[in-house]
């Protein structure tokens, strides 16, 4: 295939990057560009230097995104980019211009030295991807619960009203606003358990409720310091009855019965007709106490056209030089994806 020019991204690009994204953004012009800027502007970690687009006699027929995530292994923090936002205009789809244009990211990734490139979506590309060296970490299941009819908020988030959890004795209670240092104090108080995680620190909390094209839900238990906290998510520009799933993109907490205290108070106000969380790297308690309050698991069966639809990560080797720490890092039990989900970042 032949006839594209592939260059990175400029403020003249904008407005153009703003329309041909808004089928995957839906947020209009206003609040798409405002999503850009803060993806890749407000980023904590990369700017938009890797963006690569794809043009053909001047026209946008192509775009991915990267942007940056923070992780951590053994006492050191990686940048690893992760691929996003990938289009192609619709008589594109299914060419080959997709892998053309994360073939120049790697080259540009390699050329920085920077040796590895994530993937969280883009599960319909699977097949071809993996022909093209990538490796997968999944998929993995997760707890889905299913309201006979959608839950829809009559009043703000805030305004519901706290509640003292069943198990633990603490009161749990919906925050206005991200707490971000309580919430990064809390992740630094836990284990840290094994293998790479993404870096949940003051910074990346404020980056990620800044989300000017989603709503995020946080709860906390107990105070000063807090015990746990619980963060959903929802598309937003959808509607509380609208087709698109919550999801309980985090929750950490010091015991099983603050967790558990947590679920009961995110399945009893948390907006929507559906609600999900991942649940790969959840210790049997707490996938134990989802299924308590009325989630099924939804696991791998090992056929793609069934799996496709579950969380997944797949990584590619970019050729640069890999550190140590990151050696084995192919493999899915190097990975800890408890407080991350894709959906942590749309």
């Amino acid at each position: 295939m032949t006839g594209f020019s592939l260059t990175g991204c400029t403020a003249r690009d904008r407005l153009e990057i703003a329309d041909f994204q808004d089928s995957l953004w839906r947020g209009g012009t206003a609040a798409n560009l405002a999503y850009m800027d803060w993806k890749y502007g407000a980023n904590p970690y990369l700017d938009d230097r890797y963006v690569t687009l794809a043009r053909e006699g001047g026209e946008l027929v192509g775009m991915v995104g990267v942007f940056g995530a923070c992780w951590e292994v053994a006492g050191e923090r990686f940048t690893l980019p992760c691929l996003t936002d990938t289009v192609v205009a619709p008589r594109y789809q299914g060419s080959p211009l997709f892998r053309i244009l994360t073939d120049e990211v790697v080259a540009r990734l390699r050329a920085d030295g920077v040796p590895w490139l994530l993937d969280f979506g883009d599960q319909g590309a699977g097949p071809a991807m993996l022909m093209n060296g990538w490796r997968p970490i999944g998929p993995w299941g997760q707890a889905v619960l299913k309201r006979a009819k959608p839950l829809v908020a009559d009043r703000p988030w805030h305004e519901l009203a706290a509640v003292r959890g069943a198990g633990s004795g603490l009161v749990v209670r919906p925050l206005e606003a991200v707490d971000a240092e309580a919430m990064a104090g809390l992740v630094d108080r836990l284990p840290a358990g094994t293998g790479l995680r993404p870096v949940r620190d003051a910074g990346y909390f404020r980056w990620r409720a800044a989300n000017p094209l989603a709503r995020y839900f946080h709860l906390v238990a107990g105070d000063d310091p807090i015990e746990g906290y619980l963060i959903g998510h929802r598309s937003g520009v959808d509607t509380d009855d609208g087709g698109t799933p919550t999801t309980i993109v985090d929750c950490e907490a010091t015991s099983d019965a603050v967790f558990a205290d947590l679920v009961t108070a995110a399945v009893e106000q948390l907006p929507g007709a559906e609600v999900l969380m991942w649940v790969r790297d959840l210790p049997a308690a707490r996938i134990a106490a989802l299924r308590a309050r009325g989630a099924e698991l939804d696991e791998p069966t090992g056929l793609f056209t069934r799996d496709m639809y579950l969380p997944n990560l797949v990584i590619r080797a970019t050729g640069a030089d890999v550190p140590g720490a990151l050696s084995s890092i192919h493999g899915p039990d190097m990975w800890n994806l408890s407080g991350v989900s894709g959906r942590a970042w749309r």
